[in-house]
């Protein structure tokens, strides 16, 4: 007999496992939830650091959230989760002294969810561009309108399984229109060579490529997914999208927990699941470490890495050897991030400021050199390389600095930032250079900062804290050789062949009833809960149940 028994067990309390359990308790199911660690959250986590006062996100720290539907099918805002929306999206600033800034774009009515466009600020952030390259700014007024037409074909694949015969592909329909602006060719051009062929100038060439690698962990000679340019482009360049969370990222999920719970669902932290039990085709529960068997009356969810998944929790089940081999080859060396937490003085004052002083009110200020051949040829092999000792003389990284927006991240009158930063996968080096990796890090930050914003030295500096992929590895098992984005982002690993196609619609085959809502499956973007929610979808279709979607886009 099992020692507890649930209607639907989930395995995993990151922001997937939150969801996919909101949406089935919704449904009237009795759901428990089970998360290894002590604490929910998974990446969606703040601690105090890296001094007295101050609090960061050693993390999550881009998170779309407030665009998901989710949001608004679980009213977060009702549940302690606000969103603060700087004027200023982003801004690049160049170590000559310009830049070029990013206005906000859009309005967002946080009761309902919809978002309008802000035409004026367009118009605002292109005249910026245009003092940079006039050329630039000429193609971004050609292509304006069609942009729209992108972004609701990057929204209908975000926010959808991926497409089974005879459903309507949103991407195959974009190409099919010959007043689309897309060049088919770009399915299999690289990131450099897209962004290349639709912009002129150094400065619009760099910038876009160090904000693919941001949103989509993808250096520029890496082949790029399609829906990642048409979503990822208008985000940066024309100010949509981004926020902070006020009081950090790991609210983000406490709403997440706060609506669970208030709807019954149950969850239990410290419960490392070993196994799910498989008789006759169907998971009828799990069994955790200790020995406790849990029944899983309905179905079984997990919101676990597909690795996991294959290779521990259905260890001894026959699921066919081409899956697990599959598995097995997927590609981890993509997403190592090297997070600099500073806490500090003084705000940075960027000499940019004097060429648009709204430089330095960005939520993200990304410094960037205009040097078009190095991040197209060795931006890549500079920061994959990356030893004690031996760091790329151009770092290209951004920093965001929340406590400009939310007083919360640190005492009156004192800031912290993060800065991020690529670098390798957490094998590549070992633990004893990684632990040098993060003694030098803070020492390179500021030589690089300071050719920006010379009062970024020591003396501004209170404390820093480094976290390295290794240390993200450490963090959770679902981040594979420290990769943020759980699953690189690569051609092969999107979409209809995310994670692999057998399991692309979120199902191990010969299972009937053990659905996959983990962010290795499709997709996994800025922790907007897609995966979660398209899986969700499946679901309803074959269960008949609650589908908020219907009467709205997605």
């Amino acid at each position: 007999m099992a020692d507890a028994s649930f209607d639907v067990v989930v395995i995993g309390g990151g922001h997937q496992g939150l969801t996919i359990a909101n949406y089935m308790v919704r449904n009237g199911y009795t759901v428990g939830l089970f998360e290894q660690r002590r604490e929910l959250g998974g990446g969606g986590c703040t601690e105090p650091r890296p001094a007295s006062g101050f609090r960061s996100n050693p993390c999550a720290h881009i998170i779309g959230l407030w665009s998901s539907p989710v949001n608004q099918d679980f009213k977060l805002h009702e549940r302690g989760l606000n969103y603060i929306f700087s004027e200023v999206q982003t801004s690049v600033v160049f170590p000559d002294d310009r830049c070029i800034v990013s206005y906000r774009a859009e309005h967002w009515d946080r009761e309902t969810g919809d978002t309008i466009p802000d035409m004026e600020q367009i118009k605002r952030t292109i005249g910026e561009i245009e003092r940079i390259s006039p050329r630039d700014a000429e193609y971004l007024w050609k292509i304006e309108p069609q942009m729209w037409e992108w972004g609701m074909a990057a929204s209908q694949i975000l926010w959808n399984p991926p497409s089974l015969p005879g459903e309507p592909d949103p991407l195959e329909a974009l190409l099919s229109n010959p007043e689309s602006g897309i060049d088919p060719r770009y399915q299999s051009m690289t990131a450099a060579e897209i962004i290349c062929s639709m912009f002129e100038s150094p400065e619009l060439r760099t910038w876009a490529l160090r904000v693919l690698n941001s949103s989509a962990a993808l250096y520029p000679d890496d082949i790029l997914p399609l829906p990642i340019l048409l979503y990822t482009i208008p985000l940066e360049l024309l100010g949509f999208g981004g926020c902070c969370i006020e009081g950090g990222a790991h609210n983000a999920v406490h709403a997440l927990q706060r609506a669970l719970s208030e709807e019954g669902g149950k969850f239990f932290v410290g419960a490392d699941v070993d196994l799910v039990l498989v008789e006759n085709g169907r998971a009828r529960g799990v069994r955790l470490s200790d020995g406790t068997e849990v029944e899983a009356k309905q179905m079984v969810i997990t919101s676990i890495e597909v690795g996991q998944t294959v290779n521990r929790h259905l260890r001894d089940v026959e699921i066919g050897p081409a899956i697990r081999r599959k598995v097995n080859n997927l590609r981890w060396d993509r997403g190592g991030l090297i997070w600099g937490n500073i806490a500090f003085h003084e705000l940075p004052r960027y000499r940019a400021q004097a060429w648009n002083p709204d430089c330095g009110k960005a939520r993200q200020v990304y410094l960037v050199e205009a040097d078009v051949d190095y991040i197209c040829r060795e931006y890549h092999h500079s920061h994959e390389n990356l030893r004690p000792g031996n760091w790329p003389d151009k770092m290209y990284f951004w920093e965001a600095t929340d406590s400009k927006f939310d007083a919360s991240y640190a005492p009156r009158g004192k800031h912290i930032s993060i800065l991020e930063f690529a670098a390798p996968p957490a094998s590549r080096l070992t633990e004893e250079e990684w632990i040098q990796i993060k003694r030098e890090a803070p020492e390179q930050f500021l030589r690089y900062w300071q050719r920006f914003a010379p009062n970024m030295t020591w003396d501004n500096i209170i404390a820093t804290i480094v976290d390295t992929p290794y240390d993200t590895q450490r963090r959770s098992d679902n981040f594979v050789d420290g990769s943020w984005v759980i699953l690189p982002l690569i051609p092969s690993q999107w979409g209809a062949m995310r994670p692999i196609p057998e399991l692309a619609q979120y199902q191990v085959p010969g299972i009937e009833n053990l659905w996959m809502a983990s962010g290795s499956c499709h997709t996994s973007v800025a922790m907007l809960a897609c995966a979660s929610y398209n899986c969700y979808k499946r679901m309803a279709q074959k269960y008949n149940l609650w589908k908020p979607w219907e009467g709205r886009l997605y």
